[in-house]
């Protein structure tokens, strides 16, 4: 095993045990098994999963790693990768149209020079709402 998976790993559950705090939870594998188990739409893990994500042996398959993220409010790219914010956007949309979190997550995979065009276009459009308020 490379470095940098073993670096992955062990981060990740920096993360984990760092979002089960904030949730309240304890950071034993019985607990996250429990948690887990209870709250996810039928994904499942043993104790022994949840043990060795909490030691950073090993990583949530994709599925697991979204249901984790969901039930603990929290960014999947942050829990995985340490990208972007901890806590999850409120998806206030009650439509169709692309929710906040999706506008975030998005800003948050550009590039610095195409953040900055983001932000000055976001300044020009405030600048005519405060012109026609």
């Amino acid at each position: 095993m490379t470095n940098a998976i073993q670096k992955l790993r062990s981060n990740f559950a920096k993360r984990l045990i760092e979002a089960l705090a904030h949730t309240g939870l304890d950071d034993s594998p019985t607990t996250l098994a429990r948690y887990f188990n209870l709250h996810s739409d039928g994904d499942v893990i043993s104790m022994h999963g949840a043990r060795r994500w909490l030691l950073g042996e090993s990583i949530p398959t994709q599925a697991h790693l979204h249901a984790l993220a969901k039930m603990l409010g929290v960014s999947s790219a942050w829990l995985l990768l340490g990208q972007g914010a901890m806590l999850e956007l409120t998806d206030t949309s009650t439509d169709d149209r692309t929710s906040e979190r999706d506008f975030l997550l998005a800003y948050q995979s550009l590039s610095g020079p195409e953040r900055e065009v983001v932000c000055n276009l976001m300044r020009m459009l405030l600048r005519g709402v405060r012109r026609t308020a």
